[in-house]
């Protein structure tokens, strides 16, 4: 439903909440917002509660946000849901439960728990595992006329690693990978829309997350899903033990995050060094540039636009009053462009230093995943600069309809070897 309130005359005219809008992301527009209104009271627009919002576009006050323990990912106020969408998502079945939406201590206790299979030995296994694999997406690519980076390379490395970090038996692979193709969560991924199809794909990757936590649950293993479904918690810290529906609902949300964080984020990446042709051959001239161009395809295409919390109290933001359970959104986006921070923002540079982005968030948030998305991201680069002498590219770049993900649809590139 629609709020028939006026939208404020810096957005002029443009809907936070409408996701036709985010074919792309309106820098822009942020632009304005970073100078004319960095905390703004947001219209309920397009969203289903019907409520105003705050919105944070600069990145000193969205990282002190982040950190802020009176801002919740979980709920705040009198709500009866929360989490970090706009519009609230049910208390017990997603806020409070799967760990984007959950605050600490149990946040906190989680994350130590599944450390050992996202950082230091795990991760160079993983990166052993999945260099051949990667090796030979692009030895493909490069055979072809064009390819799409996304389909024919990205993706199908999102969904190799997730396999092998979550354990997914090879008999279901193909499964879950249509339903990832097909939809992001509840929308379809090409429209931006909740339709019969991606209710339906969502209802069964949910039933597929319960039906693999009852047969697994206790089975011993080092893995992710292994230690996500048969691991637990401490228990001396005054936190009940992990609930099923826990294991279920972040084994859920780690199937999805696992394909568009590393699918979206590289192909954002190929294609800004497409458009870039001189930093492509800087970093092929001198490879000690490589783990900054890996920073600087983080800040780049950031994984998730915004993320929102709820005031626990009432707070000041930059001279703006937060009421106790307003919510407020923080556009990650937004502060890896601003200019306060960063050396002419708009321009690709994979020699940026420093380069403090806020891809995989800030404070008690920031990313566990991170050391992983970082070595993929490294992995495909390496594997490009053996390989390929021009990215050139072979069409526009068209980005899905949507703002919570940053969703890239079709990346048409030539690698020349």
């Amino acid at each position: 439903m629609r709020s028939e309130r006026a939208l404020p005359g810096v957005l002029g005219g443009f809907d936070l909440t409408d996701q036709t809008g985010f074919a792309g992301f309106p820098y822009e527009l942020f632009a304005r917002l970073r100078r004319e209104a960095p905390v703004l009271l947001h219209p309920p627009g397009c969203t289903a509660d019907g409520e105003d919002f705050w919105v944070l576009s600069r990145h000193e006050d969205i990282a002190a946000a982040a950190a802020n323990p009176a801002l919740s990912s979980e709920t705040g106020g009198d709500r009866s849901g929360g989490g970090t969408h706009l519009d609230d998502m049910p208390f017990g079945d997603a806020a409070g439960v799967v760990l984007a939406m959950m605050d600490d201590p149990r946040h906190e206790l989680i994350k130590r728990a599944l450390a050992p299979a996202m950082t230091g030995t795990a991760v160079a296994e993983l990166e052993e595992r999945l260099r051949p694999y990667i090796e030979g997406l692009v030895d493909d690519a490069i055979g072809r006329e064009r390819c799409d980076f996304v389909t024919d390379v990205t993706e199908k490395l999102a969904l190799h690693s997730m396999a092998l970090l979550l354990g997914t038996p090879e008999r279901d692979r193909e499964l879950l990978a249509r339903w990832g193709r097909e939809t992001l969560g509840m929308v379809d991924r090409r429209t931006g829309a909740v339709d019969e199809r991606s209710w339906a794909n969502m209802e069964a990757l949910s039933r597929y997350c319960y039906e693999a936590v009852a047969e697994r649950k206790g089975c011993p293993g080092f893995g992710l899903g292994d230690l996500l479904i048969g691991g637990d918690i401490p228990t001396d810290q005054g936190q009940e033990p992990l609930s099923d529906i826990e294991r279920a609902e972040n084994l859920t949300l780690l199937q999805i995050t696992g394909l568009e964080q590393p699918r979206n984020i590289i192909a954002g990446g190929v294609a800004a060094f497409a458009q870039h042709p001189g930093q492509w051959q800087a970093l092929r001239s001198d490879r000690s540039l490589l783990p900054g161009a890996v920073e600087e395809v983080l800040r780049w295409t950031p994984a998730n636009p915004y993320n929102r919390r709820t005031a626990t109290r009432d707070l000041e933001l930059s001279g703006k009053l937060i009421r106790r359970g307003d919510k407020v959104t923080l556009w990650w986006a937004s502060a890896n462009r601003d200019e306060a921070v960063f050396d002419d923002p708009m321009r690709f540079d994979i020699q940026r230093d420093p380069n403090p982005h806020l891809s995989f968030g800030f404070g008690p948030h920031f990313c566990a995943g991170a050391e992983i998305g970082r070595m993929q991201i490294r992995l495909v680069l390496e594997t490009l600069l053996d390989r390929v002498a021009v990215i050139r590219s072979a069409g526009p770049v068209t980005w899905g309809p949507n703002n919570k993900h940053s969703v890239l649809l079709d990346v048409p590139v030539h690698l020349l070897p």
